[in-house]
């Protein structure tokens, strides 16, 4: 369910029209967002499921303006999709984690 919901998300949205700069900063902001969330303990399920599709989204952005291979169908297992992109940007010299 989470890679449909990802897949509709993304398909609403156009990667091509923002830098990649832009989508890194963005992505930062989320993840550092994200940790703050789960550090404090509250857990709403409708936010943190927003706050993770959005994290997902910016991530398949950012894939998709420096062409690497990705898919929303992929985030069946989102934990391990977001590790396996991951990777791929840090080979790129993208690092993400703000923290």
């Amino acid at each position: 369910m989470y890679s449909e919901l990802l897949s509709d998300l993304c398909l609403s949205t156009d990667p091509e029209d923002v830098p990649a700069e832009e989508l890194v900063a963005d992505l930062r902001q989320c993840r550092l967002r994200l940790h703050r969330r789960a550090a404090i303990h509250q857990h709403v399920v409708a936010e943190d499921l927003a706050r993770e599709l959005d994290h997902d989204r910016i991530l398949l952005s950012l894939c998709a303006a420096l062409k690497i291979e990705h898919d929303p169908a992929r985030f069946v297992n989102p934990i391990a999709e977001r590790a396996r992109l991951e990777e791929l940007l840090r080979r790129r010299g993208i690092e993400i984690d703000p923290i």
